[in-house]
């Protein structure tokens, strides 16, 4: 094989590394503290009883498909949560909604998205699926319990989630500590060794012309 040939080659291998993975989602089941570490909250600020169709933080809005409700555990329009680990804390703000399916839109992409959720009453399964646009990465399925039994339903994606739905039982349900983890850059160095081996290719190319020059010239 020619050195030209050998230099293409290996200016492909590196253009090929720079592409990213297929979308994978990598589930979170309790909110520990590296989650916390790794993720943004978009705080729950509104008014107890409150309806809203967003929330933000200044650098991420989540904007809901119909209206929920601010409210707060307990006496602030919500009973009960889960304690820790299982939750972050046993008293925190919600958004209740009666919607069976619920639509929250990012303003940024983000490589991960989560909640914790608790239905009105009984024990109930939500499916939250995870899209990109119109595709669907993937779901996380969670079955928590009415009664202090809420449960984290979250994810990392190697491809960036612009919005989740979650389909829900009828009765409603609330959910709490809204985080994501913004979309990774990729790294300089993925994109640098793909100058690299055009740059490998483009001498490759230039040795070569110079060789047969001198070839023909002897």
């Amino acid at each position: 094989m020619s050195f030209m040939r050998v230099g293409m080659a290996l200016c492909v291998t590196l253009l090929f590394a720079a592409v990213p993975a297929s979308a994978q989602l990598t589930p979170v089941s309790q909110p520990d503290a590296s989650y916390v570490a790794s993720t943004g909250l978009v705080a729950i600020t509104a008014t107890n009883l409150t309806d809203v169709t967003t929330i933000t933080n200044g650098s991420q809005t989540v904007t809901f498909s119909s209206s929920v409700n601010a409210r707060t555990v307990p006496g602030g329009g919500w009973a009960t949560w889960a304690a820790p680990p299982a939750t972050e804390s046993a008293t925190p703000r919600v958004l209740y909604s009666t919607a069976t399916s619920l639509t929250l839109t990012l303003s940024t992409p983000a490589n991960g998205f989560g909640f914790e959720i608790e239905p009105n009453a009984g024990t109930q399964t939500f499916t939250v699926s995870y899209m990109n646009g119109a595709t669907t990465l993937g779901t996380v399925t969670v079955t928590p319990t009415g009664t202090s039994g809420a449960l984290l339903a979250a994810a990392y994606s190697s491809t960036p989630v612009t919005s989740v739905v979650i389909t829900a039982p009828a009765g409603g349900f609330a959910i709490a500590q809204v985080r994501y983890v913004s979309a990774a850059v990729p790294a300089l160095g993925t994109y640098a060794l793909a100058v690299l081996g055009m740059l490998l290719m483009v001498g490759l190319v230039v040795t070569a012309r110079r060789q047969r020059g001198a070839a023909a010239h002897s």
